[in-house]
C-alpha cells in the first residue's frame, strides 16, 4: 500500500508543479486585464470637464484600478510559489506540514486547485502516508 501512496504522492507533486507553471501565465494575462480595464474606463466614462481637463476623480480611479491589478498580481505570485513549494516538498517527501498547508491553500483556487488540493489532503491524511515522510527524514 505504501508503494501505491508513494506513486500517488509523486503524481500529485508533479501536478502541483504543472499547476504552478500554468499559474505563471496568469501574470501575462493580468497585464492584459489591467490594460483593458484602463482602456474600457477611459472610453466608457466621460472623465473630462467642460474645459477639457481631467477631474481628480479620474486619478483616483486610475490608482484604484492599479491597486486592484497589483493585488491580483501579488496573489498570483503567491499562489505560484505555494504550488512550486508544495510540489517539490511532495516529490522529495520533505516537511509533511508544509505539504498539508500547501494543499489546503490550493483548495482556494476553484475548480482545478480545489480538486488537486482535496486529493492531496485525502492522500496526505491517510495513515500510511506520514510514514513515507518519516522514512525520508531518517534516510537523510
Amino acid at each position: 500500500m505504501t508503494a501505491s501512496r508513494a506513486s500517488q504522492l509523486n503524481l500529485i507533486g508533479a501536478l502541483f508543479l504543472v499547476l504552478g507553471l500554468i499559474s505563471i501565465f496568469n501574470l501575462a494575462i493580468l497585464r492584459k486585464i489591467g490594460d483593458q480595464l484602463k482602456a474600457n474606463s477611459e472610453t466608457t466614462a466621460n472623465l473630462t470637464s467642460l474645459e477639457g481637463t481631467k477631474p481628480e476623480s479620474s486619478d483616483q480611479f486610475d490608482s484604484m484600478a492599479n491597486s486592484m491589478v497589483m493585488g491580483m498580481f501579488i496573489v498570483s505570485i503567491t499562489f505560484t510559489l505555494v504550488c512550486f513549494l508544495t510540489g517539490v516538498c511532495l516529490l522529495k517527501r520533505f516537511s509533511y506540514r508544509t505539504c498539508l498547508v500547501g494543499a489546503a491553500v490550493t483548495c482556494i483556487i476553484f475548480p482545478v486547485g480545489t480538486v488537486l488540493g482535496a486529493w492531496a489532503i485525502f492522500v496526505l491524511t491517510a495513515r500510511d502516508t506520514k510514514s513515507l515522510f518519516e522514512d525520508m527524514a531518517s534516510d537523510s
